[in-house]
């Protein structure tokens, strides 16, 4: 095995100086706020359980030496430090400020450790090797290019639907970070009703009829005012989706007892519909990243590579579906939704694109050359 020549005590600097981070991450809500942090419980739980890990994580580097994964979960701490948002909308610019400037200096810290870490990994490790594209026949190539295309077309419209049904949720026109945290989290300050009539359903109504129905809301959503004043703008306007006689599956608002049902505070998806999901998405999009990563393990290019993009979308799956349980609990953890389903998207556009170019531009066999 190859030994590291660097001295001893540079190789504990990067730990060293991880362990200091989080303890100076653990300290900064006392730094911004004071004797006030306790105010700001958002910041100030985020800021202790992050500085924890991260002094966990570099203590326990330092105690078990040979040890290689503390540096990539450090890694991962330090993007969350740099990613984690005050509560929606509230954001405090000294917060950010100060999270910024230690994120930076974790950046650092990291690339140096991982860079003691990739020096102390012998040189001579085993390589996973198998086929590439060149020993694939024509047959298996069409395949394979065939299916990768129909599931990148797959995902760019499962990325419309994303869009389709959780735009304008916020009352803004576009998909915001906030409209995903009202799609789990709900709007607590209005009903579902309202949601989905300013965002989905916002080409569907007129600007007087909405008016109509927020000051029912408003009031209270009395039967008498859906039946004087509700009732004739649904049955103009909804019925044909929102009824029982449609066949669509759809809530029933062509009565009371139905519309009532969303005419209440809107806390988003409940906990039921969250566990039809999950299970419905582990299976479909760990189908999805075993397809797609076992195309992409005929791609010619260095192990290390192709087995950190076959490995990310699965735990970014994970991490995406997670949070949607902590978005339901707290909207601060919305923008870990967005970043896991980024993650996600841009892995498996890496695998598509390169093994798409490889299929076209390196799958033929190499001639044999004559003996």
């Amino acid at each position: 095995m190859i030994q590291n020549s660097m001295p001893a005590k540079n190789k504990a600097a990067a730990r060293v100086s991880a362990l200091v981070v989080g303890a100076i991450m653990t300290a900064l809500p006392w730094y911004v706020d004071g004797p006030y942090a306790m105010q700001h419980p958002e910041s100030f739980w985020n800021c202790l359980i992050t500085g924890i890990l991260m002094m966990g994580v570099a203590g326990t580097a330092l105690i078990w030496r040979r040890a290689y994964w503390p540096a990539w979960v450090f890694l991962a701490l330090v993007v969350w430090t740099l990613m984690a948002p005050e509560p929606l909308g509230f954001a405090r610019p000294e917060m950010t400020v100060a999270r910024l400037i230690l994120g930076g200096v974790g950046i650092a810290v990291s690339v140096l450790w991982i860079r003691r870490v990739l020096g102390r990994i012998p040189a001579d490790r085993p390589v996973v090797k198998g086929r590439t594209f060149r020993e694939c026949s024509s047959t298996e190539r069409t395949l394979y290019g065939l299916i990768l295309v129909v599931l990148g077309l797959g995902y760019c419209m499962a990325l419309t639907y994303l869009y389709m049904t959780h735009e304008g949720l916020s009352g803004k026109p576009g998909l915001s970070v906030h409209d995903i945290a009202i799609g789990y989290y709900g709007n607590r300050s209005g009903t579902k009703l309202e949601a989905m009539l300013r965002g989905p359903m916002s080409g569907f109504r007129s600007q007087q009829d909405m008016d109509k129905i927020v000051a029912w809301l408003k009031s209270g959503a009395g039967e008498s005012g859906y039946n004087k004043t509700i009732h004739p703008i649904i049955e103009r306007d909804c019925a044909r989706c929102h009824s029982a006689k449609s066949g669509m599956h759809l809530p029933d608002w062509n009565t009371y007892s139905g519309i009532s049902k969303v005419a209440k505070v809107d806390t988003g998806m409940s906990l039921e519909t969250l566990v039809e999901l999950s299970h419905i998405h582990l299976f479909g999009i760990g189908l999805v990243a075993f397809v797609l990563g076992y195309v992409f393990t005929f791609a010619m290019l260095p192990a290390w590579f192709k087995n950190f993009v076959i490995v990310v979308p699965f735990v970014a799956m994970v991490i995406d579906i997670a949070t949607w349980y902590l978005t339901k609990w707290d909207p601060i953890y919305a923008y870990t939704v967005v970043v896991a389903g980024a993650v996600l998207g841009l892995s498996w556009a890496i695998q598509i694109f390169v093994s798409l170019y490889q299929i076209v531009f390196l799958g033929k066999p190499e001639p044999q050359s004559a003996t």
